[in-house]
């Protein structure tokens, strides 16, 4: 009989901390759901006061934007794929950063931009080598599949058109 009350007595302990850690565990998830409210307040997206896009259909073409929230981008694309442009935004301090850009053949440079330091990231970085190539990439062994769900698989008989795209056509107008 001794050993009876000892084996419900260890059982009545048993069910109370579990129910003791089982009240633990779910407060602790409200506590961290209910902080995890705090500071997570996503931005509200800016909305575009002013939009231009042209093209000259000589090669040449480009686009601008600005936004409510003091972001401002233009771009423009010569005949020969030289893209020039510049973006500003607002900062947390609350200053216009501006930086002015190009790339093309010779990679991207930044033209100015007062708050970029001066070093390898884009002013008086490292002279574009036209004879550079990347190395060739290591060969990588494909693993044999492990289970092979459906032997019945028809070939795929879709062919690419091979058509070229009309270049003289605006997907903005057309």
């Amino acid at each position: 009989m001794g050993s009876t009350s000892i084996v419900v007595n260890t059982e009545l302990t048993k069910i109370a901390k579990t129910r003791k850690m089982m009240k633990l565990v779910v407060s602790s998830c409200l506590i961290g759901l209910a902080m995890s409210q705090y500071g997570q307040q996503k931005p509200a997206a800016a909305k575009i006061l002013k939009e231009q896009r042209f093209n000259a259909g000589d090669g040449r073409f480009g686009s601008a934007y600005a936004q409510e929230d003091g972001t401002v981008f233009r771009e423009e694309t010569a005949a020969g794929g030289e893209r020039i442009g510049q973006y500003s935004y607002v900062d947390q301090a609350g200053k216009t950063i501006t930086v002015k850009y190009s790339a093309g053949v010779d990679g991207f440079k930044i033209l100015e931009g007062a708050h970029v330091p001066i070093g390898a990231n884009g002013q008086n970085s490292a002279v574009h080598d036209p004879n550079y190539r990347e190395p060739a990439p290591a060969p990588v062994q494909q693993a044999a599949p492990a289970y092979n769900y459906n032997n019945n698989v028809q070939a795929n008989t879709y062919v690419q058109p091979t058509q070229a795209p009309n270049p003289n056509r605006n997907p903005f107008i057309n």
